[in-house]
């Protein structure tokens, strides 16, 4: 039922009091917690809401201090926050009420106000009632469809001047509300926890992608982390699609199998990152010697063995600060890119330094369709990819590299006439011109 249809329409009458009308009193506090119910519903943050809820809570029925307490996936009620009438914090170090109260009032489902707790007969073995001489109780359960996934509590010292089924009708209709907001907060902070450890994931596969790009590695993170993302992924579209039709069982399972799944590609992007404590290590080295090394390094590998490769490498070719893996995992991404893209590409590996601007640039070029003109300017800034099973991390995680050796990486291209990818490394000691 939606809180509007609470409310009373033109003319009509009072549904817990047959032929009278609803007061003005009744109307002012429906009004008042149809407000706060917009509200609550306006926030996803879980604090906020308990505090919004408990607050409206011991205003309506003039309790001091009140409790939510919410099930554990073991169906234990555990303490989340208290408030006092003066709207503070009360830690849950001082939480004291009757458990067995609140476990009554879980297992049943069933409301509980008393006005007289001292003197009502019911209590009397309950010591933690007499200890805080409490007179007024009010406990309610926080009830979505299906499920209990808690309760809300009230009480105070005193014996509060106010109507019985009054204040138990307001309270249950504040707490069946609060019930549906809490759970959609608690699912947005479950779901939130869920993409922020997908984006840590996500880092750290780009941060190992060079160890996956050499030899059986290649192989085991391309085959593993596929297989893992796309169940994260299918898990999560599922929940997109059917969130509001899920049963709250059936949400718990999809968020743990994707909590698994992003907590397997963290450990298994930790376990390739381990493997290389030398990544980033920027030493003297000259791109010459590194080229001629990398193209006799892939011409006898099957992939390349049949490929029309040449290497042309420019005269006096001054040495340039570099990590020769990451310079290696570079080209190695760039001709991997130019065979997958045209089944006869010819590659021209070039090495060329320019006295002038005293920097070195070393290129790949290619003979294939080119690179369409709408992606260009995002391919080293965006995930994206023209292969049928890439995932566009590719060319980005080159522009880092490239980046940080201090140089900058940039692409010419036309349509049917191949595509070169430029990188452009600084010389800290520039050569003489005339030597």
């Amino acid at each position: 039922m939606k809180l509007d249809e609470l409310l009373p329409q033109k003319g009509e009458q009072d549904p817990t009091a047959v032929g009278a009308t609803v007061s003005e009193s009744r109307m002012q506090d429906l009004t008042m917690i149809l407000g706060v119910v917009r509200e609550i519903n306006s926030s996803l943050v879980l604090s906020d809401t308990l505090e919004l809820v408990l607050d409206e809570a011991i205003r309506i029925t003039k309790a001091e201090r009140g409790f939510i307490m919410l099930a554990d996936d073991a169906k234990k009620l555990e303490f989340v926050t208290g408030r006092d009438a003066n709207g503070k914090s009360i830690l849950a170090a001082s939480f004291q009420v009757s458990s067995s109260v609140l476990d009554d009032v879980f297992e049943t489902g069933e409301s509980l106000c008393v006005e007289n707790a001292l003197s009502d007969g019911r209590f009397e073995s309950r010591q933690s009632i007499m200890n805080l001489e409490l007179q007024t109780i009010i406990c309610c359960p926080l009830r979505t469809p299906g499920e209990t996934i808690g309760v809300i509590y009230v009480d105070s010292r005193y014996i509060q001047s106010v109507q019985k089924a009054e204040v138990l009708f307001l309270f249950e209709i504040l707490a069946g509300q609060a019930a549906t907001a809490i759970k959609n907060a608690r699912l947005y902070e479950d779901l939130k926890k869920t993409y922020e450890d997908l984006r840590l994931a996500n880092e750290q596969i780009i941060k190992s992608e060079r160890m996956a790009m050499k030899g059986e590695i290649a192989g085991q993170v391309s085959h593993e982390l596929k297989n893992i993302v796309a169940v994260v992924v299918l898990q999560l579209e599922i929940l997109r699609l059917k969130l509001d039709r899920l049963s709250p069982q059936e949400l718990r399972d999809i968020i743990e199998k994707t909590m698994a799944g992003t907590r397997k590609i963290q450990n298994f992007s930790n376990n390739l990152l381990t493997r290389n404590r030398a990544a980033g290590t920027l030493l003297p080295g000259n791109p010459n010697v590194v080229c001629r090394d990398f193209f006799d390094f892939i011409k006898v590998l099957p992939k390349f063995k049949h490929r029309e490769i040449a290497l042309v490498l420019g005269e006096n070719v001054p040495d340039i600060q570099m990590d020769v893996d990451q310079v290696h995992q570079v080209l190695l991404n760039l001709v991997n890119n130019a065979v997958e893209a045209f089944a006869d590409a010819a590659i021209t590996l070039e090495t060329e330094y320019d006295v002038v601007d005293n920097v070195v640039r070393v290129s790949v070029g290619d003979n294939g369709p080119g690179i369409d003109e709408a992606i260009r300017n995002k391919l080293f800034y965006e995930s994206i990819t023209t292969k049928v099973n890439g995932h566009g991390y590719g060319l980005p995680i080159c522009r880092q590299i490239i980046e940080h050796h201090g140089g900058n990486i940039r692409l010419e291209s036309r349509k049917d006439a191949g595509a070169k990818f430029i990188m452009t490394f600084p010389v800290l000691h520039r050569e003489n011109p005339e030597a």
